[in-house]
């Protein structure tokens, strides 16, 4: 586990996906979720959570966001409405499909490596 440095953003899927149908405020803060959760050192498949099985409050999501805690509540809403987060055990955040969300970096290297061998 670790930190990614970077995290894929499909450019039509940005601008004509169905996330382009929530304002503008939802949009920019599920682009954060997405670049905090890759940012987490604590799991490398898509969970927002401190270390162990805990997750952060929404105060702190908020703080991390630099965002009006309401603002952040409306919009986690509509991310379990619209079937891109679940919630677990104590408000660890999952993103649905974060695998479409990550880089083949690591698949690429590893056949790098595996070519460059012989």
């Amino acid at each position: 586990m670790g930190k990614r440095t970077w995290i894929k953003v499909y450019t039509d899927n940005w601008i004509q996906g169905s996330i382009r149908e929530e304002a503008p405020e939802v949009r920019c803060t599920w682009i954060d979720l997405l670049a905090l959760v890759g940012a987490s050192q604590y799991s490398d498949i898509g969970e927002l959570k401190l270390i162990g099985n805990s997750g952060y409050t929404d105060n702190q999501i908020s703080e991390i966001l630099s965002i009006d805690k309401d603002l952040w509540l409306t919009a986690k809403q509509r991310f379990i409405d619209t079937d891109r987060i679940t919630i677990h055990g104590s408000n660890i955040i999952i993103i649905k499909n974060w695998k479409k969300y990550q880089s083949e970096y690591s698949r690429v290297k590893k056949s790098k490596e595996n070519s460059t061998a012989f």
